[in-house]
């Protein structure tokens, strides 16, 4: 048992700082969109070269003090003033950068999100690097060299993973500037988080019936033809990613006029709905993709349908009433994202 406590003793303790350093953070470095560098929150400590740096020079200096050395010790004086004239830079080329992003992106499982970040600046700057603070995240380091006087945008890519509602953390933006002496740092909040759709599965034609109500029998097949349209032509829109590509405008693509599809007036009749326990599988998972699918089939057609992801028909707590449009498809996809 001795041995046991011994052997989590460490993980523990290094718990309780995670936490307590955590906590520190969010009173220091609040959650904002907008953030502006300044002595309140930058951190500035040695590299494993500054360390090594100052080492020397304290060894010089000992050098200098025992053979009593004017040459050596003056040598070592102005080591040690260089050391803290790089400390002093290192803060001048970190402070009063301004950053400013937007806290949450969207997409499908498996797509990279991009998080962009505006950065402005009211002098030159120098090694800027930028990375998510969470280390399980694999989130490459985003440099610039050099960061002229204005403002630019630097994105922070993400790779997603499982659907849902995901937390990305904070942001790490640090400079070694100059001579790799000393790490200027920040840990920046700035809420970022990412909502992931189900990704999309097709569906075979006649696999799926929409349902006129969430508890009535099902009146229309869906079939492939009905969503690529045999109604008549309304529009061309800009191609979504996720529509069926049987809709594409090859004519316009191969024009080099775009990437459109072809969008068609819906036929007039009761109103649609999908429904999660009637999709054709007994994994929760693929029900959810199929049910993205037809979410984005049935809104590039204009279709009125709603949303019924409760499986009792007493409960109509988790159901999204028929509509159309963007903002109706984006409700219902995260509907599904959340589920």
């Amino acid at each position: 048992m001795g041995r046991i406590a011994i052997f989590l003793l460490p993980k523990v303790v290094r718990g309780l700082i995670q936490q307590s350093f955590e906590r520190w953070l969010s009173r220091r470095i609040p959650s904002k969109e907008e953030h502006q560098l300044n002595s309140r929150n930058i951190m500035i400590y040695p590299t494993r070269f500054g360390l090594s740096y100052l080492a020397f020079v304290a060894i010089v200096f000992l050098l200098g003090t025992n053979y009593q050395n004017n040459i050596i010790l003056l040598f070592s004086y102005l080591l040690a003033s260089l050391f803290i004239s790089v400390m002093l830079h290192s803060f001048y080329n970190f402070s009063q950068l301004r950053f400013f992003s937007k806290a949450h992106q969207q997409g499908y499982a498996g797509d990279v999100l991009h998080f962009p970040i505006q950065i402005t600046a009211e002098k030159t700057h120098y090694d800027i690097n930028l990375h998510f603070s969470d280390l399980t995240i694999n989130s490459r380091v985003e440099k610039i060299i050099h960061c002229p006087q204005g403002s630019q945008e630097m994105n922070l890519v993400y790779k997603s993973g499982k659907r849902g509602k995901h937390a990305l953390g904070r942001v790490t933006v640090f400079s070694e500037y100059s001579l790799g002496i000393f790490k200027s740092k920040t840990i920046l909040d700035f809420g970022h988080f990412a909502i992931i759709y189900p990704k999309p599965t097709s569906l075979i034609a006649g696999q799926y019936q929409l349902s006129a109500q969430p508890d009535e029998p099902s009146i229309d097949s869906y079939q492939t033809s009905t969503i690529v349209g045999t109604d008549d032509f309304s529009e061309l829109k800009s191609f979504v990613r996720g529509e069926s590509r049987a809709r594409t405008a090859w004519k316009q693509l191969a024009k080099g006029q775009g990437h459109y599809s072809k969008h068609y007036q819906a036929s007039q009749g009761q109103l649609k709905w999908l429904k999660l326990n009637e999709m054709p599988s007994n994994d929760v998972e693929i029900q959810l993709s199929y049910l993205t699918f037809l979410v984005n089939e049935l809104t590039a057609t204009n279709q009125p349908f709603g949303l019924a992801l409760s499986t009792d028909s007493d409960d109509t707590s988790l159901n999204i009433m028929p509509g159309t449009g963007f903002t109706h498809q984006e409700a219902c996809l995260k509907a599904l994202a959340l589920y």
